[in-house]
């Protein structure tokens, strides 16, 4: 199928892309938007029967290749894994979305062992999977890199303690590689929604347009947050009360939310 004007400025960067987390969410619309835009599409979740149903469905609604990658981020082989299934594909566009599912709970009464993987797979795989790409395209002289962090990161939240810190370290990193990365004609865009419907939530914005959102400041800021609602919390919150205010609005907001889960 012909591709759209903006499909065709996408393509830019190359023919193929790659989404970790694709098969729900905000990591299936960006399958679905980069297909449609025309790119062959590497896709990895865990699920290999629901991926290897979405590659069915892309390629042929959209005329394109698509590549399923079953993959556990949380294992330690996932980088072998990943390299064995791409290295002969020339990704020029990865999505890193896979991420850590959020925690809204006491910090006291999370394990450890829980603590620790939301953190290895939010702040270490990503950062891996960043380089591991970026290193290749850096090689091939240009591509693109969004990295789908939480509105979560633009603010302090009580009582999800270790999930907002980790959204905050993938901000911090994003908009520091956004600057670095430009002088290896590298892209990169850190995409902050909030709420967003999936198969886990069932209210906030539609997938589609926070991708649409991403797609659109590619290569002009280093990060956006979709939504007018979500632009004005993280606002308020950031820049129009002191850090204590904030960080005591944002608790007692979530207090009142561990009392009514």
């Amino acid at each position: 199928m012909a591709t759209t004007g903006s499909g065709r400025a996408l393509l830019r960067y190359g023919s193929w892309a790659m989404v970790t987390g694709s098969t729900a969410g905000i990591g299936r619309a960006f399958a679905s938007e980069l297909a449609a835009a025309g790119f062959n599409v590497a896709l990895l979740a865990r699920d290999a029967g629901q991926l290897q149903a979405q590659c069915r469905e892309l390629a042929s609604a959209w005329d394109i290749e698509a590549v399923a990658i079953p993959c556990d981020l949380g294992k330690p082989d996932y980088l072998p894994t990943i390299t064995a299934a791409t290295d002969a594909l020339p990704i020029a566009f990865f999505v890193n979305n896979a991420g850590a599912a959020s925690y809204h709970g006491r910090f006291l009464e999370r394990s450890a062992q829980d603590m620790e993987d939301c953190l290895n797979l939010n702040t270490a795989v990503q950062l891996r999977l960043i380089q591991h790409f970026a290193t290749r395209m850096a090689a091939a002289h240009g591509g693109a890199i969004i990295q789908v962090s939480s509105i979560a990161g633009h603010m302090t939240l009580p009582f999800m303690a270790e999930y907002s810190a980790s959204k905050a370290y993938q901000l911090t990193l994003g908009e520091a590689l956004y600057y670095e990365l430009k002088d290896h004609r590298i892209d990169f865009l850190t995409l902050s929604p909030g709420a967003t419907r999936s198969r886990r939530v069932s209210y906030g914005m539609e997938p589609t347009p926070v991708v649409r959102t991403a797609l659109a400041a590619l290569g002009r800021q280093p990060s956006v947050i979709p939504g007018w609602r979500n632009k004005w919390s993280a606002f308020r919150h950031r820049h129009l009360k002191s850090r204590r205010a904030a960080v005591h609005s944002m608790g007692a907001f979530q207090r009142t939310q561990l009392r009514s889960d």
